[in-house]
């Protein structure tokens, strides 16, 4: 419990990039597409899911690279380190999936489509992660099925966005209704 704890502590200050490109692009999108301005929507939607997946990925790779030493700052014990350690190594390097996620999401959302988000992550990050858990736990009995959840359900809202950013008509129904 204590090494979760202490990833938990790491992991805030790596989504925290994460979040705030997705409360940007929420603004950004719904100024631009209420004035009209469908190019510079769309071009900064492009603009800043590269920017937060890269950051989101260096944030990542530097929190998997540095693990031991980071977990150690907040507890020297072995077995805490290592806990936290091995839920890094399963998470770290999928952030890039979790900021492409919230950067749709803040996308839809900024374009007047926020159940579109809402429904995703419901179904993805908990319906699909409780079931996935509920199933595979009793097959591999293992803390690793737990940490896997989350770059698997990641991935599977990551392909639904980005579907439907690229098929749905998101830049112009904010002025259809």
């Amino acid at each position: 419990m204590a090494g979760q704890g202490v990833y938990a502590k790491i992991e805030g200050f790596g989504f925290l990039p994460i979040t705030c490109f997705a409360m940007a692009l929420t603004t950004f999108i719904s100024q631009n597409l209420g004035a009209g301005e469908f190019d510079r929507a769309k071009k900064g939607a492009r603009f800043g899911i590269l920017c937060s997946t890269l950051l989101a990925e260096v944030i990542g790779l530097i929190i998997f690279l540095a693990a031991p030493l980071l977990m150690a700052l907040f507890d020297r014990n072995p077995e805490v380190i290592a806990s936290g350690v091995g839920r890094a190594q399963a998470d770290c390097l999928f952030y890039c999936l979790l900021a492409f996620s919230h950067c749709i999401a803040g996308i839809m959302r900024g374009a007047g489509k926020a159940s579109v988000p809402m429904v995703v992550m419901l179904v993805s990050w908990c319906i699909i992660r409780v079931i996935y858990i509920t199933v595979t736990i009793h097959f591999i009995p293992s803390i690793q099925v737990i940490y896997w959840a989350y770059p698997i359900t990641w991935t599977i809202s990551s392909i639904i966005f980005l579907i439907y950013f690229l098929k749905s008509d998101w830049l112009h129904a904010y002025h259809n209704g």
